[in-house]
């Protein structure tokens, strides 16, 4: 595993979101509630890029055809069954750091 900074904590105020690529992947991080989430960032129906949509009352809503995705545990709002991968987070200096799998 990996530990990458996706984002600087100060440019995501609260109840915004925004998108992260590192490498071949793509991340949306979002700030509800003053807590950070960090959730794969593609969406699954047509692959919209979530951190270019919409984020309201804690869920992110994809640009393509609004699909919505709870920023906190992932799942689709129309079927739990389909969820986005979350990561863990953990702040330092500022800094918004997950961990992934090692890069090549």
């Amino acid at each position: 595993m990996a530990v990458v900074a996706v984002a600087q904590v100060d440019d995501i105020p609260e109840g915004t979101s925004t998108e992260a690529v590192i490498g071949i992947e793509t991340y949306v991080i979002c700030n509800h509630q003053g807590q950070i989430h960090v959730l794969e960032g593609i969406c699954p129906h047509r692959n919209g890029p979530l951190g270019a949509g919409n984020f309201a009352d804690g869920r992110v809503i994809c640009p393509y055809h609004g699909w919505e995705f709870d920023c906190v545990s992932g799942e689709y709002d129309r079927n739990p069954l389909v969820r986005l991968k979350t990561f863990p987070v953990r702040i330092e200096g500022g800094q918004v750091l997950i961990e992934i799998e090692a890069l090549a």
